[in-house]
């Protein structure tokens, strides 16, 4: 898929209710009023392997995996399980380096989300979602939201240009990107996922960016986050700044 996912934007994104868990000062609005910043710092628990990079590719691109391959993923997946001490991951290089933590509801809760500029679509990993299907996400409870109510007879399916994919049903919330918030964004609260999901632990969800003509909430398609927002921005753009190992800025109106 294109997207900055797996290009995981890793950002503290301050907002009211979240500050346990993001560092002081990281993610404030920008001093300029109609602009907000969202600060990146580098994933350490990023694990770089060639083969599953180069396996990443093979699938984006629809290209059958060589006998090869296939056996050196098999070998590299065991040794990261033994490694880490958790259930396999599938980490790339280069393009899974950053996630947004991303705070939903009130009180707010925070997932680490994976800005994605070619798809449309707020997704999460939720209280919906099946434990079989969750490997050390954090989930979204809309239950313990006193901001959130189901968009009744919603529904939302997507499939992505690796093949991996979800589906759910809608909710409405208040949604927080690095000080700027919008009160009624649809959040699509994920009843499955593909392996593909499941195995990447540190990403909770996928935050999309491109037009909303693209979203595929039915039966009526849901407006992205960017587009809720930028009637309150001084330019109705978004800018990202990401150099390895440095700590940048995702900004909205910039």
């Amino acid at each position: 898929m294109i997207s900055l996912k797996h290009v995981a934007l890793t950002a503290l994104l301050a907002s009211a209710g979240s500050a346990s868990v993001i560092p002081p000062r990281i993610g404030t609005p920008a001093t300029e009023e109609g602009t907000f910043s969202a600060v990146q710092v580098r994933n350490t628990k990023h694990v770089k392997s060639g083969p599953l990079a180069l396996a990443k590719a093979y699938r984006k691109f629809k290209v059958p995996l060589p006998e090869e391959l296939q056996a050196a993923v098999a070998n590299n997946t065991g040794s990261v399980k033994r490694a880490t001490g958790s259930a396999t991951t599938t980490p790339t290089e280069y393009d899974s380096e950053y996630l947004t933590p991303v705070s939903i509801g009130t009180p707010a809760q925070v997932l680490n989300l994976d800005f994605d500029t070619g798809s449309s679509d707020l997704w999460v990993f939720s209280s919906e979602t099946p434990s079989r299907d969750i490997n050390g996400q954090t989930i979204y409870n809309p239950s313990k939201s006193s901001t959130s109510s189901k968009l009744a007879g919603a529904t939302w399916e997507i499939v992505y240009g690796d093949q991996s994919s979800s589906s759910g049903d809608v909710y409405k919330d208040k949604v927080t990107v690095g000080g700027l918030t919008v009160t009624n964004q649809a959040v699509e609260t994920a009843q499955r996922v593909s392996d593909e999901f499941t195995q990447d632990s540190d990403n909770d969800g996928l935050l999309g960016l491109a037009f909303s003509s693209l979203n595929t909430v039915s039966p009526t398609q849901q407006k992205t986050f960017f587009d809720n927002a930028k009637s309150s921005l001084t330019s109705p753009l978004f800018t990202a700044d990401l150099k390895h190992n440095a700590r940048k800025c995702q900004n909205l109106s910039s």
